[in-house]
């Protein structure tokens, strides 16, 4: 009886090495990806009466109560930006670092169904994420764009392009991988601790105020300024606006350290989400 030697074109199995991270393999489903980062988008606005204006509505929103609060009431200082673009531009930045942080924090629970029944590289679903959070935050650039080119047009040169608009994909992206390492390394632990998930979005509004998106770096006390430039963020978040209106704080020094502190966070969370994918169907 001759037997056919059969070859297979790829082995699917939980027995991974600790550092195994096979992107190949992720590019290889890179039309799931999309399929997923369609679903997110589509998703999103169905079922609502105003649909995808949600995604303009809610920075605006929010930019109208900031400049109320913080520029009028308070009086704070946005160094010599005018009050709006200042604080859009730093909200629609925190929205896209904490809309990629939340979306894949819940990746393992929020997926369980789909990770049960067929196989795919689970590192899709946060990838995914982080894509269609991108999209979002195209639309609201593309608003601020026109808020910026109005005060620019009727109030001389308050406002200018300049050179350093070149940062800006470099900054967006360093944002999209600390919203991805953060995001993996909480969806990993909240598999065993649940509890997880409800200080999440606690933190992540404190963490809001301790980022300079309300106030500018010149405004705070210089005994307490270290605590916010501890902040990963900090430097993301000025060197956005740095890159938008060449003005403020931003030193290359902080730059660099936060994009160390993303590449050792990221290393953490691709360790800790390859460790519990094999097992986490069996906690979740």
């Amino acid at each position: 009886m001759n037997k056919t030697k059969k070859n297979y074109t790829q082995k699917i199995t939980s027995d991974k090495q600790w550092f195994d991270f096979n992107f190949k393999e992720i590019w290889d489903y890179r039309d799931l990806m999309w399929l997923f980062v369609k679903r997110d988008v589509t998703t999103f606005y169905k079922q609502t009466i105003l649909g995808p204006l949600w995604f303009i509505i809610q920075p605006l929103i929010t930019t109208i109560v900031f400049s109320l609060v913080f520029n009028k009431i308070a009086k704070i200082s946005t160094d010599q930006t005018p009050p709006y673009l200042f604080y859009m531009s730093g909200i629609i930045a925190w929205n896209y670092f904490s809309d990629c942080l939340l979306s894949t924090s819940n990746t393992f629970t929020s997926n369980s169904y789909i990770f049960s029944k067929v196989y795919f590289p689970r590192l899709i679903i946060p990838f995914s994420r982080v894509i269609s959070n991108l999209i979002k935050l195209f639309v609201q650039l593309i608003i601020f764009s026109i808020l910026f080119y109005y005060y620019y047009s009727k109030s001389g040169n308050i406002v200018s392009i300049t050179e350093n608009i070149v940062l800006l994909p470099l900054i967006i992206f360093q944002m999209a991988l600390l919203g991805l390492a953060l995001g993996m390394i909480v969806s990993s632990l909240t598999t065993k601790y649940r509890d997880l998930r409800f200080l999440l979005s606690f933190s992540v509004q404190l963490l809001m105020y301790a980022t300079p998106i309300a106030y500018p770096l010149s405004a705070i006390p210089e005994k307490y300024k270290y605590i916010i430039l501890y902040n990963p963020m900090t430097p993301l978040i000025t060197g956005f606006r740095y890159a938008l209106f060449g003005k403020g704080e931003f030193e290359t020094s902080l730059f660099y350290f936060s994009f160390f502190s993303i590449f050792i966070l990221l290393f953490m969370g691709l360790f800790l989400f390859n460790r519990i994918e094999k097992t986490f169907i069996d906690t979740v």
